[in-house]
């Protein structure tokens, strides 16, 4: 008995070899918001940030912030590296550079500005077998997605890396599944001033 027990409080402590990482992508320049940063954004009286983290934080084991500061929440942050592609996938290259020596299978990404993201979205993502990425009936949303490091090295080894290519390209180069959602809110990003104005 004492053995069995040993056994189990052994694997209770044991590192997790695939942790559930999440990754908020707050690199961008959000240049139709006027540069201002979106993590910082008021919406009653609270920060963007803090409203994505509070909806993600339950559906995963750890998150990144892809981008130069960590919003004073101590969390891990990640710049763009200088070799990195331009645009979000730049993001994905500097994480998943991060993420390499680490014996993990992928990571989830959100973008820091869509406040309604679902939250069954890292357990609908999720595949073993494939990267996934989000889609409802306004398209594919490729910065709500799952991406696996073995599927991501096998891309950067195909792709010029001095060149900017798409998240949607990125996806479709590495066959990434579309998970459905019905729902034509949850991924609504807040891209102008305008679309904060229909949440405040």
């Amino acid at each position: 008995m004492l053995v069995i027990l040993l056994v189990i409080l052994a694997l209770m402590t044991e590192p997790c070899s695939n942790p559930n990482i999440a990754v908020i992508l707050a690199g961008g320049e959000a240049s139709r918001f006027g540069g201002d940063d979106k993590g910082e954004i008021l919406i009653n009286n609270k920060r963007l940030i803090d409203i994505i983290l509070k909806r993600l934080e339950p559906q995963v084991s750890g998150t990144i912030i892809s981008g130069t500061h960590d919003y004073g929440l101590g969390l891990e942050a990640v710049p763009d590296s200088p070799n990195a592609p331009g645009g979000p996938v730049g993001g994905l290259y500097s994480i998943w550079t991060a993420l390499k020596p680490k014996d993990i299978e992928g990571f989830f990404t959100v973008p820091v500005d869509g406040p309604n993201l679902p939250l069954d979205l890292t357990s609908r993502l999720y595949d073993s077998g494939s990267s996934s990425i989000a889609v409802d009936n306004q398209g594919r949303h490729p910065t709500y997605g799952w991406w696996r490091m073995k599927d991501l090295s096998q891309a950067w080894e195909a792709i010029d890396l001095a060149r900017s290519i798409s998240l949607n390209n990125l996806a479709d180069r590495i066959d990434a599944k579309d998970v459905i959602w019905q729902a034509d809110d949850g991924f609504m990003n807040i891209n102008r001033k305008s679309d904060l104005e229909r949440l405040v």
